[in-house]
């Protein structure tokens, strides 16, 4: 059933080419030049659509054409053959997909979730599925996808959101596009005494699975002196030694997190008192008699302070035995109490300051990392680096308060997140079922991120169970733009694009590129309006003015409201995507796209020769559908020129 109706769906079996079907007769080859899919309502033929898919999911395919979203462009009626494989990949292994911009990455994810859950409804629950997307804007942006493909319940999170879920408190996490902003705009931290490389470098080792080795040594000498060095006794009775207990803490239950290891060896050693229980009880009761018989044979006692000593040896095993006689385990929390419990940003605090010096070989990297993430955690603060070692810290200590269902993770923007953050997804889930899509071109934050794809699935995925497969069709943006695009990334250094991917643009449009030079920015703002108000006499719903960092956007914004046109300014902590006029930096714009585009001021001052400036200009190019304008003052910026 789809809405109300029921409907009729026939299809031709496999795709366009060269096919075959079994018959009475035996093998039946041949070619199919036209799929044609009819809907039919009431025996009434309601429309029509040529495609070019298999479809043993027809319900899927009419719930995915029944609506859409003009936020996210539905590219199902021209699915080709490597977006439907990933569609359609096998969920036991882990799949990579390098997507250039624009090839429907983002959309082809959600079409994987509801293909996978319309397919193994027995298997699947909405709830077994989680998407990490970069911020809340980006999923808002794409909020009313799923429920439009029919799909609800889907966890939608970014990693600080998981971060909250898997600790049960919420942090202060300073804006990671700050940090981004620090390193294009080569500023000194000079009260942590931090140069720029330096900078880099803290962020590069804590997004490492390195940093997860370190924690890890930290943890392994947690684990040693968590647990008090005594046996445990009970009334001078000796149940079991340390070093037993020390034992099932750290071998027979260590795939446990600390938590309930410690709840593991409770029952352990309360099982063992049951076994020794009436000789235990006997030697208790013993000992106790012995004192009072000695109590009772000192003469220098008064009947009434021997009455009262009585008493009192009574009371301190009165409890003990009752507790005994009801097999009540809370008999052995007296000796755990003793463990100094703290939550992880305390342990996290350890960590930095007593294991990091040590433990990194760039000392004034490790110096400045010491002293900069605990300034931050004296102010109750984190940054996006910490947030890996943090939930991995409270997730071996305490596990998680995420839902152990989850059977799959899709990760979006995925080159923005480092192998530590991967590594605490796959603790997490428990498994390698993972879709992680991404673009190295548009990786602008690399300094914690994902450089290479094959260094990264060596890293995380080392037993082979991963599939690497690249996305290279663009469906968003024209030759003309896709081309200028790909001379940017083009002027990347050699070793970094081995694994960069150039577009291949599928829609031809002439006049949709204008590179255009003025004298200076006042006349870039008279173009600005001039830009906008054609744009809209088009019928274009979406027109992004992209600046630079938000400084640049703040400035063009306020030039703008003195001409008493107001246009939204997106900023880091917005949450919600409105269709409509906006003003963007480069590196919130990525994910998003518009009909049309105009780059503020491109010029040599603005956009230099550095991995980071090509990146961010890469993706401020490939964010325009129909039509994208390029100003810029004095010389024009040299990764734009075409080299040939």
């Amino acid at each position: 059933m789809i809405g109300e109706h029921q409907f009729q769906i026939f299809t031709t079996i496999g795709r366009i080419g060269k096919s075959s079907y079994k018959s009475p007769e035996g093998i039946i080859e041949g070619e199919i030049s036209l799929k044609r899919q009819y809907f039919i309502e009431n025996q009434i033929l309601e429309k029509y659509s040529d495609i070019d898919l298999k479809a043993n999911d027809e319900l899927l395919q009419v719930a995915l054409e029944e609506k859409a979203d003009d936020r996210l462009k539905n590219i199902v009626a021209t699915i080709q053959g490597e977006q439907n494989n990933i569609i359609r990949a096998d969920m036991n292994k882990a799949l990579v997909v390098q997507g250039v911009a624009g090839s429907g990455k983002t959309t082809i994810a959600l079409h994987r979730i509801a293909y996978l859950i319309y397919n193994c409804d027995k298997e699947f629950n909405p709830e077994d599925f989680m998407i990490i997307a970069p911020n809340r804007f980006f999923l808002n942006y794409i909020s009313n996808v799923l429920p439009d493909l029919g799909v609800e319940n889907v966890k939608q999170y970014t990693f600080e959101d998981l971060a909250y879920e898997v600790i049960g408190k919420k942090l202060k996490i300073s804006d990671s596009n700050e940090k981004l902003v620090t390193i294009v705009n080569k500023e000194f931290d000079e009260i942590n005494n931090g140069d720029i490389e330096t900078i880099i470098q803290e962020s590069k080792i804590k997004s490492s699975i390195k940093f997860k080795n370190i924690v890890d040594g930290f943890l392994k000498q947690l684990e040693e002196n968590y647990l008090p060095k005594k046996d445990f006794i009970i009334e001078n009775v000796r149940v079991m030694r340390y070093e037993n207990i020390q034992k099932l803490f750290s071998e027979t239950y260590k795939e446990l997190n600390f938590e309930k290891r410690i709840n593991e060896v409770k029952k352990h050693i309360f099982s063992k008192i049951k076994s020794n229980k009436d000789t235990i009880i006997e030697i208790i009761t013993a000992k106790r008699n012995f004192k009072i018989n000695k109590m009772l044979a000192d003469t220098s006692l008064t009947n009434d302070e021997k009455r009262e000593k009585r008493i009192e040896i009574f009371e301190e095993t009165e409890d003990i035995l009752n507790k005994l006689d009801k097999d009540d385990i809370k008999i052995v929390d007296f000796y755990f109490n003793e463990i100094k419990k703290k939550d992880c940003l305390e342990y996290y605090k350890d960590f930095i300051q007593n294991y990091i010096i040590d433990s990194i070989e760039n000392k004034k990297v490790a110096n400045y990392l010491v002293k900069n993430t605990m300034r931050n955690l004296n102010r109750n603060e984190v940054a996006f680096e910490d947030l890996a070692p943090i939930i991995y810290i409270h997730y071996k200590l305490y596990g998680t308060k995420v839902k152990s269902n989850l059977r799959h993770v899709i990760v979006d923007e995925a080159q923005d997140y480092g192998e530590f953050q991967f590594s605490v997804l796959k603790t997490i889930l428990k498994s390698n079922s993972m879709t992680i899509l991404g673009d190295i071109a548009q990786g602008v934050h690399s300094y914690r991120g994902i450089e290479n794809w094959k260094e990264f699935i060596d890293v995380e995925f080392p037993e082979g169970d991963c599939v690497y497969t690249t996305l290279e069709k663009t469906y968003r943006t024209t030759r003309e733009i896709m081309y200028k695009a790909n001379e940017v990334i083009d002027k990347l250094p050699e070793y970094e694009k081995q694994f960069i991917v150039k577009g291949e643009p599928v829609i031809d449009r002439k006049n949709s590129l204008h590179i255009i030079e003025e004298s200076n920015e006042d006349d870039i703002i008279k173009m600005c309006v001039e830009k906008i108000k054609e744009y809209l006499s088009y019928g274009f719903k979406s027109i992004a003015i992209i600046g630079k960092n938000i400084e640049e956007c703040k400035k063009i914004k306020n030039r703008l409201d003195k001409l008493d046109i107001y246009i939204r300014l997106i900023q880091s902590k917005d949450s919600e995507y409105h269709a409509g006029i906006s003003i963007v930096p480069s590196y919130l714009a990525k994910g998003l796209e518009f009909d049309s585009v105009i780059i503020f001021n491109a010029n040599q001052e603005n956009y230099k020769e550095n991995t980071l400036d090509i990146k961010l200009l890469y993706v401020a190019i490939t964010r325009a559908m129909s039509k994208l304008d390029i100003f810029y003052t004095g010389k024009i910026a040299n990764i734009l020129l075409d080299n040939n």
